[in-house]
């Protein structure tokens, strides 16, 4: 065989033997999770013609317990628009969740206002520490009463790796 075509060939065998070696099964695992919050800090608030209340800079802290056994604290700093007529509006904001010494989930969210109190959106996240590579991603709902707030999640997490 002429070496142009041999080099080529072996190659392609190595490629075809060893890839597949390194190539690790990937996960998606599913979960639910409640998460409990109490508002530390309202943030700045306004209210424009119309009757839309702004809100930027809110922050809520407090637990997120999950069906895999991963409980931590989140915090979460949002800002939202709300009709105060209709009850409609947008809300986004960034969160961290820590899981003690393992490490922690950071991401973002938006949601719809869709009943003043009640919202519905998704979330997306990336893994530090302990889950490092790992990402998070889902929907959530939740409620506003008072202080208080309460979401109930419906998530995976994508692990490259394979099952946690």
């Amino acid at each position: 065989m002429n070496k142009k075509v041999l080099i080529p060939v072996m190659a392609l065998l190595v490629l075809f033997v060893v890839a597949p070696a390194m190539a690790a099964p990937a996960a998606k695992i599913k979960y639910t999770a409640d998460v409990s919050l109490v508002i530390i800090s309202p943030g700045e608030e306004w209210t424009t013609e119309g009757g839309i209340l702004h809100v930027k800079g809110l922050i809520a802290n407090g637990t997120f317990v999950s069906s895999l056994g991963i409980s931590g604290v989140m915090l979460k700093k949002l800002d939202f628009t709300l009709n105060t007529i209709t009850g409609k509006g947008t809300m986004n904001g960034k969160f961290v969740l820590t899981v003690g010494e393992v490490g922690t989930f950071e991401g973002s969210f938006r949601d719809k206002i869709t009943q003043f109190n009640h919202y519905s959106g998704t979330v997306v996240g990336q893994g530090t520490g302990g889950f490092a590579g790992l990402k998070t991603m889902g929907t959530w709902e939740g409620e506003k009463d008072g202080n208080a707030i309460v979401n109930v999640l419906d998530a995976i997490i994508l692990s490259p790796k394979g099952p946690l």
